[in-house]
C-alpha cells in the first residue's frame, strides 16, 4: 500500500519520469545504429520503435497504431533496450521474500514400531511428515526441520 501511494505522489510532482501508460522512464539515452539497411526486421522495428519513443515523443498506442504491431511488442522494444522500466521484477522479488519455505518432518516412531503420520519427532502435530530416505536423500537443506535431524537416531 505504501509502495502504491509513494508511485502515485511521484507521478503527480515528477509526471516527466512516467510515460502516460505508467512505465517508469530511465536516464539513458539512446543512439540508434547509423546504417540500418543490414538489419533484419526485428531489429528495424526496435529502432523505429526507440525513435518514435524519444525522438518524436510518441506514446505506446501510438507507436503501436503507427507500425500495426500490437501494444506487447513496442513494450518489449523499449525495455529490451533499457529505455523503460520492467514493473514485474519488484513485484516478483518482493513475493518471493514474504515466502517461507517448507519444513518437512521426520515421523515419531512409537513404542510400539509403527510411525505415527500425524506428529512428527520435534513435537509438531498434524506437519508434514515424509520417510526418512525422503528426508535425507531427496529434500534440500532448508526444507529439513532441524530438530527432527537433532532427534533423529545416529544411523541416520
Amino acid at each position: 500500500m505504501l509502495k502504491r501511494f509513494s508511485t502515485y505522489l511521484s507521478r503527480v510532482f515528477a509526471p516527466y519520469l512516467y510515460t502516460p501508460e505508467g512505465f517508469r522512464l530511465t536516464r539513458r539515452k539512446y543512439i540508434g545504429p547509423p546504417h540500418t539497411e543490414n538489419l533484419p526486421a526485428s531489429e528495424k522495428r526496435n529502432v523505429t520503435v526507440c525513435n518514435l519513443f524519444l525522438n518524436e515523443h510518441k506514446n505506446i498506442d501510438e507507436i503501436a497504431s503507427l507500425l500495426y504491431t500490437s501494444r506487447r511488442a513496442v513494450i518489449s522494444g523499449l525495455l529490451h533496450q533499457g529505455l523503460i522500466r520492467d514493473r514485474r521484477q519488484a513485484d516478483r522479488n518482493r513475493r518471493l521474500e514474504r515466502r517461507q519455505t517448507a519444513k518437512y518432518h521426520l515421523p515419531l516412531v512409537l513404542s510400539s514400531g509403527q510411525a505415527d503420520e500425524l506428529r512428527a519427532r520435534c513435537g509438531q502435530f498434524g506437519a508434514e511428515t515424509v520417510s526418512e530416505f525422503i528426508f535425507d536423500h531427496v529434500l534440500r537443506r532448508e526444507e529439513r526441520c532441524e530438530e527432527c535431524r537433532k532427534k533423529a537416531p545416529r544411523g541416520l
